[in-house]
């Protein structure tokens, strides 16, 4: 939460004009798109809150920058936190999200009612007897049948939630046959992409019926456990410094901050302490040189390099 709190901070400020966080505000991070770089929840409290300026804020880092992604959803800021929550369900590569009565979901740039994306009306008839059929074991336990058809049936009503359409579900149908000769070139890859989205759906009602949950994005984690650290100084010295923000995959601020944030919660596991921390903010605000550095800890910037190359080699494309 400390990482979360830093970074929105910056964000806010940008966003509302506003410096600080005032008393009962927080911030959280909350991977939603579950690529191991979470986005940024931060509610910023003022009395009498018109949603304006405070509230319930989403950072979303888009390309180069970070995105407000619950501005053009009426009342999303003024949404209580305790009504607030993540779907089982992915659209378009984000989990919605419910926000008291109202679903909302990705639309690819930011998050709207979920009732106004189109929904499908699908012949599934063919796709229920697929799913059946592969999921289905030439010896099936005491009520398998009935849970197999439970999960084929949710994964049918979903697609139709999220617009699939029939050519699509047709194709999946057919992928599914135990001699399913795959296809090339553009064919592959249009199937491939169907083939993702049902994945994900089928994920979803998985985590719905409390089957399974959604797996976290793979991260070359030390094996250290987490310590309760003062990153406040580092988060401000790593976005500016110039090695970070040359990197090819970095280019900008935002993307910056984000690989910072990264840093922070990556290095305490490989083993970093606090006088370490500190030392790479001394570092970063280069007032210290590498071989400063190592004369006072010699592992502090292998464990540095370590969590550099674990954020660098999962960092998204912009």
């Amino acid at each position: 939460m400390a990482i979360a709190q830093k970074m929105a901070t910056v964000l806010l400020e940008r966003q509302t004009g506003s410096k600080g966080l005032p008393l009962t505000s927080f911030a959280i991070e909350v991977d939603l798109n579950l690529d191991g770089f979470p986005e940024i929840f931060a509610y910023r409290y003022a009395p009498g809150c018109d949603g304006t300026n405070c509230g319930n804020f989403l950072f979303v880092l888009e390309g180069d920058s970070y995105q407000e992604v619950l501005g053009d959803i009426p009342g999303a800021r003024l949404v209580p936190q305790d009504k607030i929550g993540l779907s089982a369900f992915k659209r378009n590569g984000f989990l919605d999200i419910q926000s008291d009565q109202m679903t909302i979901g990705w639309d690819g740039k930011r998050y709207l009612d979920a009732s106004s994306f189109p929904a499908s009306s699908l012949d599934g008839a063919a796709f229920l007897a697929a799913c059946q059929k592969s999921k289905s074991n030439e010896q099936p336990a005491d009520g398998e049948a009935e849970r197999v058809s439970a999960e084929c049936q949710c994964q049918f009503n979903r697609l139709q939630v999220i617009g699939f359409t029939q050519p699509d579900l047709d194709m999946y149908t057919a992928s599914l046959a135990e001699n399913f000769e795959y296809p090339t070139g553009e064919e592959w890859t249009a199937l491939l992409a169907v083939q993702n989205s049902a994945k994900d759906v089928a994920t979803g009602c998985d985590v719905a019926s409390g089957k399974s949950q959604w797996p976290p994005a793979y991260f070359n984690h030390g094996d250290q456990p987490q310590q309760k650290l003062d990153f406040d100084a580092f988060l401000d010295a790593c976005p500016a410094q110039t090695f970070i923000l040359t990197n090819h995959k970095i280019g900008s601020p935002d993307r910056a901050l984000s690989l910072c944030g990264c840093l922070a919660r990556e290095m305490p596991t490989q083993g970093i302490s606090q006088e370490g921390l500190d030392l790479m903010a001394q570092y970063y605000r280069e007032e210290i040189s590498d071989a400063d550095v190592e004369a006072q800890d010699v592992d502090v910037l292998t464990f540095h390099d370590k969590a550099s190359e674990a954020c660098l080699s999962q960092f998204p494309a912009k």
